[in-house]
């Protein structure tokens, strides 16, 4: 593996083009994180189109044509679908691999999780090359967040997620804006497996699978908390995500207010409606509503999924160049 250049990371960005990439890119120029070098690969063809922005630049986009050039950079972010990170992952070639795939996958022994605000910071500073680290799903990352700031060790709690287009990356946005412009024209007609999108709320397939791997990640990022049954539903907006969260009423709850005030990355919202998908838009933190009723409570959240996906792999990044 390259040296560094004094403290400054060499660092990769594999998906440059991707929902969570370009956020990725966007963030390390805004929050001038200390490199002393960036290159952006993307997919095959990448190379002859425009550039991503990063910062006040905007910086080409190369295509990876083997593993082994990701030996010479410090610090790789894997911001691609989990079957290419498993192949970058298995090579180890040489740096400290952030892994945003892990966010679909349930936690491996061999594959830290971590979040801000939920990870101790010595567990990623000590960590040796090569070694990766996952991302986990930023619905998982939110449930965490309020489990800890609530004090809730153990119990039982209850939660929906909901998923906008954005959550199947650009092909997810372009099924909805397509399917919303062909049944507003009475021309939408849908494959033998295609599910519509367009003014449908629905279970999206593997649903279960991704609900049991949130759940999991949770329990590893609180190491414990309370039982988990989660429900995932795709929504038609395009942007967004939100989780509503249940729990029974407890001897504490009348202090949950004060505590999701003083949580950090949490803006809890005490007066008039609850915040939609439109205004967690390019926001850092989680908005969030508290309902309290004799039957229990209802928290409600709405954040920019691809955004929080994004900060968290930048505060590892930063972590790591400590």
């Amino acid at each position: 593996m390259a040296e560094r250049s004094g403290s400054r990371s060499r660092i990769a960005l594999v998906g440059a083009r991707g929902t969570v990439g370009v956020q990725i890119a966007e963030l390390i120029g805004q929050r001038d994180v200390t490199h002393a070098e960036l290159k952006l690969f993307g997919a095959a063809g990448s190379a002859d189109a425009e550039g991503v922005e990063s910062g006040r630049e905007t910086l080409p986009v190369a295509e990876l044509a083997a593993i082994n050039e990701l030996a010479e950079f410090d610090i790789v972010f894997l911001a691609i679908p989990a079957e290419r990170a498993a192949e970058i992952i298995a090579a180890r070639p040489g740096p400290i691999l952030i892994d945003l795939s892990a966010a679909s996958q349930q936690p491996l022994n061999a594959l830290a999780l971590a979040a801000p605000g939920l990870t101790p910071r010595e567990r990623i500073t000590g960590m040796k090359k090569p070694g990766v680290i996952g991302i986990p799903h930023p619905s998982a990352q939110v449930i965490a967040t309020i489990l800890k700031a609530l004090e809730i060790p153990s119990g039982f709690a209850a939660a929906t997620v909901l998923f906008a287009a954005s959550s199947r990356g650009r092909e997810g946005l372009s099924r909805l804006f397509n399917q919303s412009a062909e049944l507003l024209n009475a021309r939408l007609q849908l494959g033998e497996e295609e599910s519509q999108t367009a003014f449908n709320v629905f279970i999206p397939p593997a649903a279960d699978a991704l609900a049991a791997a949130i759940a999991a990640q949770v329990a590893t990022l609180l190491d414990g908390g309370p039982g988990l049954n989660i429900q995932i539903a795709e929504v038609p907006a395009f942007l967004g995500a939100a989780v509503a969260l249940f729990l029974p009423l407890a001897a504490e709850t009348s202090q949950w207010a004060a505590q999701l005030r003083a949580a950090p990355g949490i803006i809890l919202v005490e007066s008039g409606e609850a915040s939609s998908f439109v205004d967690a838009a390019a926001q850092e933190a989680v908005i969030a509503k508290l309902t309290v009723t004799p039957a229990g409570v209802a928290i409600w959240c709405v954040f920019d999924a691809a955004r929080l996906a994004a900060l968290s792999a930048i505060w590892i990044a930063e972590t790591v160049s400590l």
